[in-house]
């Protein structure tokens, strides 16, 4: 425990609003700092100490508990690998804490409990994703919780306007005043509920949180992971994109603690766990930088097209392509894959993929059968202009398979196309791309079930 703890955010909204108030509100917190059984406190040299001198090896985050009297839950950062249920894949960034002299890194997504007067849900769920931003890019700067109740209105509203909330076209209002380029992605706008869901999944898989609005719930959350089947659904009569193999969704909910489970139909009744499920879901923003140009939606449609090409071009005892998936990721994040995997994709096309001339974005699609994605393997894979229009014919820059690799001169109008043998002889299959995510893996300290489920966590 940190006594006295001065909090930069229970600090914005005491000055600007408890400060006011006739009862009187401390200005200090205390902050809750979790680590292994492997780190105690030594009082005699008032310092923590690990059985191998190594504290930051062994330490989950902090929560900020503020003097609110309700809702105490302040500015907290934990890793999603100690939070009972979680799995899969989670959006992360590495948060640095000082602490007794020693700097103590966590990755984990900020969260907080709404304040339920200065601040909201909806408040709260636009903080969170700013706040990720701001500690990921530095091009992005800090807002605080009081800054996010200014920015949701033309005017700062004071009083008792933020405690009623705000809609989600103020929220996108918030994300565009922070300097993002905010899309507003609508279930009733959507061609299908699936088309939705698909662009819910291909922006999450890109590595960006996910302000989700539930007005059945009257509520809205932030989306930060998923947890893919652990047995392939069978897919439909024509190929599909990969949405029905996602099991559970990761949520930030400012009323639980952080990396709730989600299911996407039969709401679960563990203790802690959201009793909304994913068809809740009515509407979500995704806070886009710029240089990306060509939405989700775009890419449905022409991934669509690549794979009719791509099935006329099969051989003989290829597998068929049953399932579709695209993300957005940098072309330097794509290269690092590449290094990363050098062994598995061979010479050639590593090579390709470091002399490609592309932009900053790019949109990666995969291809494969059911049973490649059960192996974790694809069948070919090709890679998109994330920065084209989506009126550009052939916005690709590079389509290859086990085999073959076809380049796409973009410098002029005409159609110029390069293809290459890989040469690939004895490598394998093609391994499956995931890039922005980190895999939650969970604490052996909470691998077995606690003693008595029925408590609270």
């Amino acid at each position: 425990m940190e006594h006295g703890y001065v909090d930069k955010d229970y600090r914005s909204t005491f000055y600007n609003f408890y400060a006011k108030k006739g009862r009187q509100y401390r200005t200090d917190c205390v902050r809750l700092h979790f680590f292994d059984g492997s780190v105690r406190f030594d009082e005699t040299r008032t310092d923590i100490v690990s059985n191998d001198s190594r504290p930051q090896d062994h330490y989950f985050g902090y929560i900020v508990l503020r003097p609110t009297i309700i809702a105490t839950l302040g500015r907290s950062v934990l890793s999603p690998n100690i939070r009972r249920g979680a799995r899969g894949r989670a959006i992360q960034s590495v948060h640095y804490v000082n602490l007794l002299g020693h700097r103590l890194p966590v990755w984990g997504f900020p969260s907080m409990a709404q304040h339920v007067d200065i601040a909201v849900c909806a408040h709260v769920s636009c903080w969170a994703i700013l706040r990720y931003y701001s500690e990921t890019f530095p091009q992005h700067r800090e807002y605080l919780v009081h800054d996010i109740t200014k920015l949701a209105a033309p005017f700062d509203p004071g009083g008792l306007v933020p405690s009623l909330g705000f809609n989600v076209l103020e929220a996108e209002r918030v994300f565009q005043a922070a300097g993002c380029l905010p899309l507003l992605v609508g279930k009733r706008n959507s061609t299908s509920e699936a088309a939705f869901f698909s662009q819910l999944l291909a922006y999450l898989e890109s590595g960006f949180p996910l302000f989700v609005a539930m007005p059945t719930e009257n509520h809205a959350v932030v989306v930060v992971g998923y947890n893919w089947r652990q047995s392939a659904a069978p897919p439909g009569p024509a190929s599909s994109h990969v949405w029905p193999q996602v099991e559970t969704l990761l949520t930030v909910d400012d009323n639980l603690l952080p990396y709730g489970t989600v299911p996407l139909h039969s709401a679960g009744t563990a203790p802690g766990s959201p009793s909304y499920t994913a068809e809740s879901f009515e509407a979500f923003i995704v806070a886009l930088p710029d240089k990306i140009y060509y939405p989700a939606d775009a890419i449905e449609a022409f991934s669509r097209r690549v794979e009719e090409w791509l099935t006329r071009s099969l051989r003989s005892g290829q597998e068929p392509i049953e399932l579709r998936r695209y993300f957005i990721t940098t072309v330097s994040r794509l290269r690092e894959h590449a290094r990363e995997n050098h062994t598995h994709l061979g010479d050639i096309l590593v090579g390709l993929l470091m002399r490609l001339e592309t932009a900053q974005f790019v949109w990666v699609v995969e291809y494969c059968s059911v049973a490649q994605w059960t192996e974790g393997r694809v069948g070919a894979r090709a890679i998109v202009d994330a920065t084209a229009s989506p009126r550009d014919p052939v916005p690709l820059w590079l389509l290859h398979d086990e085999d073959v690799a076809h380049v796409f001169d973009r410098s002029s109008a005409e159609k110029r196309i390069s293809s290459i043998q890989l040469d690939r002889g004895g490598l394998g299959p093609l391994p499956r791309v995931e890039l922005n995510l980190r895999p939650v893996v969970q604490s052996a300290s909470l691998s077995a079930e606690p003693a008595d489920p029925g408590g609270d966590e």
